[in-house]
Parts: C-alpha cells; sequence; structure tokens
C-alpha cells in the first residue's frame, strides 16, 4: 500500500505540472490503462485552471476521466484516486 501512495504523489505532482521521473513498467494493458487515466485527469485538471473553459468541455472530459477510471479499476484492481 506505500508504494501506492508514492505512485499516487508522483502522479498527483505530474497533473500539477511539476517534472517527474516516472516510467511504467510491466503488462502492457495496465500501462496502457495507467497512462490513460493520467492523461485525463491531466487534460481536466488543465481544463479547470483555463480562464477559458466551458462547461461543454469541463463535461466532455470528467466523462473521459470517469472511462479512464472504469478500466484503470477493472485492469488493475484499485479505484483511481486523483
Amino acid at each position: 500500500m506505500q508504494s501506492y501512495k508514492l505512485f499516487q504523489a508522483a502522479v498527483a505532482a505530474h497533473i500539477l505540472g511539476k517534472k517527474t521521473n516516472f516510467r511504467f513498467k510491466g503488462d502492457k494493458e495496465k500501462v496502457t490503462v495507467t497512462e490513460n487515466v493520467i492523461l485525463a485527469s491531466k487534460k481536466l485538471y488543465n481544463e479547470l485552471n483555463s480562464s477559458n473553459s466551458d462547461i461543454e468541455t469541463v463535461t466532455e472530459l470528467i466523462e473521459q476521466k470517469r472511462t479512464a477510471s472504469k478500466k484503470f479499476l477493472n485492469a488493475v484492481g484499485v479505484p483511481w484516486m486523483l
């Protein structure tokens, strides 16, 4: 569980735009769904912090993140918390 918390902290830093140096190794499906959920989270975060954001785009990005989160749960077995 401790390693998952470290993983979440590194991903949160990445989403916030901080430089991180993490790489994913392992099962291709798990790597892909992990990359997708991180990207969906980052896109939503950036849009929410944009002065040009609109409700339609935010709603679409929320749905993309929700879908990516479900795929992450199914592939990895733990819920996406970010």
